[in-house]
């Protein structure tokens, strides 16, 4: 056993403690606040589209997070999602059971899953994705968390190592008076990113609300930032409760929506050109329990921890 054991020991001066019945629930997703509606979305489609209300009193679409779950192998879960306003217009994989509202359209859903340990030197099987998903195009940065692989926990197949839902919100209530973008921003976060649109989108830091001297952002931290410089800043905004992992992937999934600079429809308002500007902020947690909620409820006996790592970025657009 020694020599099994011996490139182990001497790569760890101290093993930390393993843990076998802790679970966390990360997710993130992305508010876009406009002057028609406000989305949540996962992702933009494949032409860097996003599809929202266009109308003050229209329904609005929303694209919700991503859901990876880390830490313990469990043999029998529950996954509930809950659209607190509005209601649940698609979901991946399909859930096990729905709730609906008086209007027959689901306001709950249910994933019964399980998470057993990995076979020896299998590979990790492909997703069933319909042809139709709008998303698709992205999945292959969520599959690259290193999360636990989800299967069925009555028919035993894969169904992937994320979750996703949609859902709509016929009214939402905004800010009286909050039609200026950095006034909006700054109403939630005292600071975030500015993101110029191009074929090489221009990100840096803008300070939403002064310093205590008045001041804006110190001179040592202006600058256009690098990817890896924006994705550390949103670590920071997630608590560093995230895995870095699903940040890059928030980062690789939303970068390209900057860099489209014209889509389908022409009269949309969240049309991109060039040198358009756009504000990323993080939302409160009471904001994020306001949109939705989640909770994970494992079958069995074991005494468990569960963790809710939830991350709601806020984008809106300077006019």
């Amino acid at each position: 056993m020694l020599p099994l054991l011996f490139p182990f020991i001497v790569d760890t001066v101290i093993a930390p403690p393993v843990d076998f019945t802790d679970l966390f629930v990360n997710e993130w997703g992305v508010v876009v606040f406009t002057s028609e509606g406000t989305t949540i979305a996962g992702a933009p489609d494949e032409n860097g589209n996003l599809y929202y209300g266009r109308q003050v009193f229209g329904e609005l679409l929303v694209d919700a997070p991503v859901v990876w779950i880390h830490g313990a192998f469990f043999e029998d879960a529950t996954l509930t999602v809950k659209a607190v306003q509005g209601s649940l217009t698609a979901l991946f994989p399909n859930p096990d059971a729905t709730l609906n509202n008086a209007n027959d359209r689901p306001i709950v859903a249910s994933w019964n899953i399980s998470a057993p340990p990995p076979l020896p030197r299998r590979e990790r099987p492909e997703p069933v994705i319909p042809p139709d998903t709008p998303f698709g195009w992205a999945m292959s940065f969520w599959r690259d968390v290193p999360s636990l692989d989800l299967f069925s926990a009555e028919s035993g197949e894969y169904m992937a190592n994320f979750l996703y839902y949609e859902a709509g919100i016929s009214y939402w209530e905004s800010l009286d008076g909050m039609f200026d973008a950095r006034v909006l921003a700054g109403h939630y976060a005292p600071d975030g990113l500015l993101i110029t649109a191009g074929n090489e989108p221009r990100v840096e830091r803008i300070q939403l609300i002064p310093l205590p001297d008045g001041s804006g952002i110190p001179a040592e931290m202006a600058g256009l930032l690098s990817d890896d410089e924006v994705c550390d800043i949103i670590c920071d905004w997630a608590g560093g409760n995230l895995k870095s992992e699903e940040i890059t992937a928030l980062w690789q999934t939303w970068e390209p929506f900057f860099k489209t600079l014209s889509i389908d429809d022409e009269y949309a308002l969240d049309r991109r050109g060039s040198d358009e500007q756009w504000i990323l902020f993080p939302l409160p947690w009471d904001v994020v329990e306001e949109i939705s909620t989640i909770h994970l409820e494992v079958h069995d006996s074991v005494e468990r921890n569960i963790t809710y790592n939830r991350l709601f970025l806020g984008l809106v657009r300077l006019y």
